[in-house]
């Protein structure tokens, strides 16, 4: 049976067009990660500097107990129960960042992936001026385990492709198509006037191109076009 026909006048994910072979390819791909990865580290860095920064408050709180007459050592044992339970949280989000090592071996189901994806990739498009509707969505049931790194870098490639091809404040609706999942911006019928987009856009924006050459790099198919994204069931 031959493969479906992409529509007229989409790109797809085998389609990197302009871009070297070989080696050099997959770095112009790495590249693409590099700056999906920049765009959501305030993210990552406020997931492990939370815990750290209450911990640290923690341990000042403790010295004073510690220094108090008479010592109360059941109020010690609670703040230092409350410390380990800090540090236990910024020892996950340490080891949470081998989610982004595209060669892992390990495997997730999509739906937590992709609300995982949503939640890193809000601040930044809610700085734009994007809402995310419907929140809940999630991909087809029958979508297979996916290695994190490559599910976590086709959602934000095409938030973000979607984002920087955005011209005025806009929405972004995501629902099942087929068996894929397409994100669509499209104008909010009331854009608020205290919500203007930020000025200082990063230099480097994820175009056509660029979410293509991502799309190949992780074995993802997509279709692309001018203001919509279709993530088609990727291989097992």
């Amino acid at each position: 049976m031959s493969a479906a026909r992409p529509p007229e006048g989409a790109l797809t994910g085998a389609a990197c067009e302009g871009t070297p072979p070989g080696n050099a390819q997959a770095w112009q791909a790495a590249g693409v990660r590099h700056e999906l990865l920049m765009r959501v580290l305030p993210v990552l860095r406020h997931d492990m500097a939370g815990p750290l920064s209450v911990a640290r408050m923690g341990n000042t709180v403790l010295k004073r107990y510690l220094m108090a007459q008479p010592l109360d050592t059941a109020q010690c044992q609670t703040r230092i129960a409350q410390n380990d339970e800090q540090l236990g949280q910024l020892v996950s989000a340490i080891r949470a960042l081998n989610r982004w090592d595209v060669e892992s071996g390990e495997r997730a189901a999509p739906a937590a992936l992709w609300s995982m994806a949503l939640d890193i990739a809000r601040p930044a498009l809610e700085m734009h001026g994007l809402r995310l509707q419907p929140e809940g969505a999630a991909p087809p049931a029958d979508w297979p385990e996916l290695v994190p790194a490559r599910a976590l870098y086709a959602a934000l490639g095409a938030l973000n492709y979607l984002q920087d091809g955005a011209t005025a404040p806009s929405a972004i609706s995501i629902q099942p198509s087929g068996d894929g999942l397409l994100l669509q911006a499209s104008p909010t019928p009331d854009p608020s006037p205290e919500e203007p987009r930020p000025s200082g856009a990063r230099p480097l924006r994820i175009d056509a191109a660029s979410l293509a050459c991502l799309a190949e790099d992780l074995e993802w198919p997509v279709e692309i076009r001018e203001a919509s994204v279709l993530l088609r069931r990727p291989p097992q």
